[in-house]
């Protein structure tokens, strides 16, 4: 290579570094999911400890929710100061404000701790995305982004075997890891001066702390990714006015990226009509309509996440074989099916069966969609695009739903509420294949050449 030469930025092959840097980042998708898994779990005992009621449990986690379109302006800056510094930030927010949540009184404070929590972790999750998918070969990036998303899912699979053995039920004898979690919980409530109430759902969020405090220390050893130090050194960062941020971030809805934008943001909004929801109510749905109990529940849930990894590792083959198109468009359809059985079938074994397909699909679901989300712009706004598309327009049916349900559940119910949005991801396959580009084997540079030739036809018609 001569002294002018510019260092390749396409990796060959995956090197101890990248495993290293895999390992690393897997911890962001594995905690998105053990949060989320604890919402749902502790939401029966949340709700009666902290007097929420059913409807007022939509609205709060629509508020909370709504940290994950916040997370959006993390982002913005991830294309400014570096993916690795704002890695950093995302980590210390998440763990301060989830630990939080393990001390607070009343349902407001739940909400703002859980709201801050998810804004950051959802900004942790998708620049997990973004580094696997500007660092790894192009003939292995779906791939990776696939196991690394499908970590999400095994980290409810986690809290779903942990649960019974923290949310005990009136008798049962205590054990170290429920008096491991109280204890940290009773520790901070004597601190802080608070009533110590001995509520169990406070324990899930106090155990989740734990594997932070390595994982802040790990997180050291990661790089800037080698696309992002290539345009840095290309385009020096100078100050910016607040005018400029704000026509930088307005770079994917430019007439050459308009397209794109509008397509992934509508395949998530697809998605997140039936996710969202579903996630919220299924466990107050299995314990107090079907009559489950916590150990039922967490096995349904392990078994259906379970199907949910063999989801994210079927995609992981399939987006690089018969390509991201044909893969979302089959996983979306199966998704809105299996939804609407899990919520009619009442039956223990249809439970089971509903879950494990609910999960699988949705697993491959949201795999190819990040993967689309991550390819489609170039590198020095691949984080403001998939800000704009994953984590605000995007998520704008995850913030309303679950707010519309907890008023629908009063007339309909919660089964009917949640079934008729089953549609929503159906038309999201007849979307993908109507107007998704195909972006299998390509290089990232091969597939901005490929969508910039796209727009040049349309703009300049024979």
């Amino acid at each position: 290579m001569t002294a002018d030469a510019k260092p390749p930025v396409e990796a060959t092959r995956v090197d101890p570094y990248l495993g290293l840097l895999f390992l690393l980042l897997s911890t962001a998708t594995l905690f998105d999911g053990f949060d989320a898994g604890i919402l749902s779990f502790g939401a029966p005992d949340t709700r009666a400890s902290l007097n929420i009621s059913l409807a007022e449990w939509g609205l709060l986690n629509g508020f909370i929710r709504l940290g994950v379109m916040a997370s959006f302006f993390f982002l913005l800056y991830a294309d400014r100061w570096g993916r690795r510094t704002m890695m950093m930030v995302t980590v210390v927010g998440f763990a301060l404000f989830n630990g939080a949540t393990a001390f607070v009184t009343d349902k407001w404070t739940f909400a703002l701790c859980q709201f801050a929590a998810r804004l950051f972790l959802t900004a942790e999750y998708s620049l997990a995305v973004i580094m696997i998918g500007e660092e790894y070969p192009a003939r292995l990036r779906g791939r990776a982004i696939a196991i690394l998303t499908s970590l999400a899912t095994v980290g409810v699979m986690i809290v779903a075997k942990v649960q019974p053995y923290v949310l005990l039920e009136p008798g049962v004898p205590g054990n170290w890891l429920h008096d491991l979690g109280a204890g940290i919980v009773g520790t901070g409530q004597a601190y802080l001066g608070l009533r110590q109430d001995g509520e169990n759902w406070r324990a899930l969020y106090a155990l989740g702390l734990l594997p932070l405090i390595i994982v802040l220390f790990l997180r050291f050893a990661m790089r800037e990714t080698r696309r992002f130090q290539a345009v840095r050194a290309e385009r020096p960062r100078s100050r910016m006015s607040f005018r400029d941020m704000l026509e930088a971030a307005s770079i994917p809805w430019r007439p050459e990226y308009v397209k794109r934008t509008v397509v992934v943001a509508l395949l998530w909004n697809c998605v997140f009509l039936v996710t969202a929801p579903s996630v919220i109510y299924w466990v107050i749905f299995a314990r107090e309509n079907l009559g489950l109990t916590p150990r039922q529940v967490g096995d349904i849930v392990f078994w259906g996440y379970a199907g949910g990894v063999a989801g994210h590792f079927a995609a992981a083959w399939l987006v690089d074989r018969i390509g991201r198109r044909y893969t979302c468009a089959g996983s979306y359809a199966l998704a809105g099916i299996s939804i609407f059985c899990l919520y009619q079938v009442p039956s223990l074994v249809g439970q089971y069966v509903f879950m494990i397909s609910t999960v699988f699909s949705f697993g491959a679901a949201t795999t190819a969609t990040h993967v689309y989300a991550s390819e489609l712009y170039p590198t020095e706004i691949r984080a403001t695009g998939y800000a704009w598309t994953t984590n605000l327009v995007g998520r704008i049916t995850e913030v309303i739903t679950p707010m519309a349900i907890g008023l629908l559940i009063i007339p309909l119910g919660i089964s009917w509420s949640i079934s008729v949005l089953s549609l929503g991801p159906i038309i999201g396959a007849v979307f993908v294949l109507r107007f998704a580009p195909e972006t299998k084997g390509l290089t990232l540079e091969q597939i901005q050449e490929q969508l910039a030739g796209e727009h040049h036809q349309i703009q300049s018609p024979q």
